[in-house]
Order: structure tokens, then sequence, then C-alpha cells
């Protein structure tokens, strides 16, 4: 047995194999609120207090010093406790495969992986949006009830979310609104300014999540082979008349774009931001406000200019596009949920991702802990007799 096949193994206590697996339904969730609070109060508490933690491989790895509270304000105590909370789920990066929940079994294109450790703070996940969204249930509002959660809060918190899971970065750009163009045209400039910064920006849109919270980005790389020569990859759209370009191909999905950072991607993004201006690329000013806006500038235009080996990769509809319900136009969002037309998915989704960890979490704790929660009375008689007890 080599030793990716050992490190695969230690997960599956999480995730036993098909004949063993027991998976959460979709319409047990939790409210988030209480799910947050547990999660906090369980890690925190055998984090700080449990007299065997030096014993304990669910925290392996981290010594009390890693997990006390930093005096810096980007590190607060919740992104330390969230990665530890996940730890024991986490897929290890360079394995050559991951099987999906319908027992599909996905493997990697680069073998020997290009990526094999975390790239961290080199990954920023970003939202962007010119809206205020600081009404109820908005992610700017400094108050917001549980049952208010808008679908656009839960899909950005999401993001969020996976990347504390990772230790990736998370930004949210309140960007400048144009106004010579349709708004959704501001990811483009907003993602190059981001690559200033970092190797690589993964954009999403608010209805867009994934599925998977335990599966690292990197392993997603591998499969879906980003190259040092890769600019963009960008999801295909469903086969449909209106969604092709005008040279019948079909369009590339804006709602989830991964960057990497080069002098050639810089360019790429200052010409397709400036496509609208038509001194490139005549009559792409029709897309300043006709649907799909800088999709379809994209799509029509660029990706047939960046054509070199991997600059500009087309990732399968069925795996970074759309969702389950639209399984009947090959799009179900395997790793990438997008939901177009169900937006409201986004609140389930984020109840999802975390309830179906921390139950399993809670799960695993009872059982490592049943010295002290379980009492086995089955060996003793009802009703009671006198001199006769259980002790508790």
């Amino acid at each position: 047995m080599n030793a990716m096949s050992r490190k695969a193994e230690s997960f599956d206590f999480m995730f036993p194999p098909s004949e063993r697996r027991r998976r959460l339904p979709t319409n047990c969730r939790w409210p988030l609120s209480i799910a947050l609070v547990a999660i906090t109060l369980i890690v925190i508490f055998f984090a700080y207090h449990n007299p065997s933690l030096s014993d304990s491989n669910i925290l392996s790895g981290y010594s009390l010093e890693e997990i006390k509270p930093s005096s810096d304000s980007r590190y607060s105590d919740l992104s330390r406790l969230i990665p530890q909370l996940y730890k024991p789920f986490l897929h290890p990066i360079d394995a050559e495969t991951f099987i999906g929940e319908n027992e599909v079994e996905y493997k990697i294109a680069q073998n020997p992986p290009r990526f094999t450790k975390s790239l961290g703070k080199k990954v920023l996940l970003l939202d962007v949006d010119t809206r205020a969204l600081n009404g109820e249930g908005g992610m700017m509002n400094d108050h917001i009830s549980y049952h208010d959660l808008s679908p656009h809060t839960a899909g950005m918190l999401s993001h969020y979310l996976y990347a504390m899971i990772h230790g990736y970065e998370y930004k949210f750009i309140q960007a400048p609104s144009y106004t010579d163009r349709h708004q959704t045209w501001v990811k483009v400039p907003m993602i190059r300014e981001a690559l200033k910064t970092y190797d690589y920006v993964v954009f999403m849109d608010a209805d867009a999540v994934f599925h998977y919270h335990h599966l690292p980005l990197e392993w997603l790389f591998n499969h879906w082979n980003i190259t040092s020569d890769t600019m963009l990859a960008m999801a295909l759209d469903p086969d449909a008349d209106f969604n092709k370009d005008e040279r019948g191909n079909v369009n590339l999905n804006t709602g989830f774009i991964i960057a990497q950072a080069s002098e050639r991607t810089t360019e790429m993004f200052n010409i397709w931001e400036d496509c609208v201006t038509d001194n490139k690329y005549a009559n792409c000013s029709k897309w300043r406000y006709e649907w799909s806006h800088e999709q379809a500038a994209f799509s029509n235009y660029l990706r047939y200019e960046y054509t070199g080996p991997n600059e500009v990769i087309s990732l399968p509809c069925a795996e970074a596009n759309g969702y389950p319900k639209k399984a009947d136009l090959g799009c179900t969002g395997e790793f990438v949920r997008h939901y177009w037309l169900d937006k409201g998915a986004t609140v389930g989704a984020l109840q999802d991702a975390v309830t179906q960890y921390a139950a399993l979490r809670l799960h695993d704790q009872f059982h490592r802990h049943m010295k002290s929660t379980l009492v086995n009375a089955t060996g003793t008689t009802l009703p009671l007799k006198e001199g006769e007890g259980v002790v508790v």
C-alpha cells in the first residue's frame, strides 16, 4: 500500500466506502446560527480544556499556541477554529482520484500532479458587487436574522467559509459603478486589479458555490489541468442556441472564473474591458448592455485571440456549472454549483456545508468520549429492585 492510499484511508471514518456510507438527507438541515455556535463551542472547549488533547488526532498538528486568539484582526478566533473543524475531512491535494457523492470517480489530468501543497494566501476567493447589500438579510447589514438570510448573502458566506477551511484569502470588493455599460462588467477590472496581489484569483457569482467544501482548489487545479500557461478557466454554458456565440460555439460562463497572474493575463483583461470601444473588435459595443454582456464579449472575441495550449480552459458544464435539477441540460455542477434559476438554493447549500460536517464531528466526538458520555444500563432489568441502581 503506498503512502497516498494510506493517507486516503485515514479519512474513511468520516467518509466510509459506499456500502457503509451514510449521508445527511438534504432536508435535514439545522438552523445555521445554532450550528455555528455549536461548532465554536465544541472546538474551543476541547482545544483549551481537554486534558487528553495531546492524544487526540482530531487536532493533530495543532499546538495550544497555534489556536490561541491572535492580536492580528485578520486572524480572528473563528478563522482559526474553522480549519480545525474541517481538517479530518480534507481530501489530499495530491490524490490521484476523488469519488463524488454519486460514486463517480474523477481523476487528475496531471500525473504526477503539479500541485502537491496548499497555495494558501496565494489564492484569493473574490466576490464583487456594486450594490450596497445593506438591506434586510444583506451581507453589509450589521445585524441580520437567520430567517432573513438572503440567497446573495448565503452565497458569499459560502465562499468565505470555503476560503477559511483551506487557508485561502477572501475579499469582497464593493466596486464602483460603470456609467457606460451593464454592471456585470465590473468583475473584469476587479479581477485584473486583484491579480496584482495574488497568484490566483477565483471569482464566483453569489449564486455559485463549491459543492464539496472538503475538496481543495489545488486538487481541482490538477483535475482541470491548470498549467503554468493557463490564464483563465471558465465553465461552458448549457448547449442551447441562446448560449452560443456568433460562430456557433457554446459560450463560456463568467459566474466562476479561475485567473492566474501573468503579464499576458493582465493584457487580456485590459483588452476585455476595452472591448466595448470597438477599437480592436468591431461590434463588441453591442455587449455593453445586451445580454450576456462581458460573457458574450469574451466568448465572441477574446477566447479566439488567446489560443495557446491551456491558455483558456473550458471547464465541463457537468462539473463547474448548473445544478442537479438541470441534469437534462448536461450541467449538474458536480464541483461548482451555479444556481442561475434557483438562487434561493444557496441558503440550503450553506446550511449543508456547515451541518454535514458539524454533525459528523459531533458524532465522532461522542464516540471518542463514550467513557464519559455513555451509561450502558442494558444489563439491568426494570423495574429496579430495592438496592439496585444505575450509576449515572
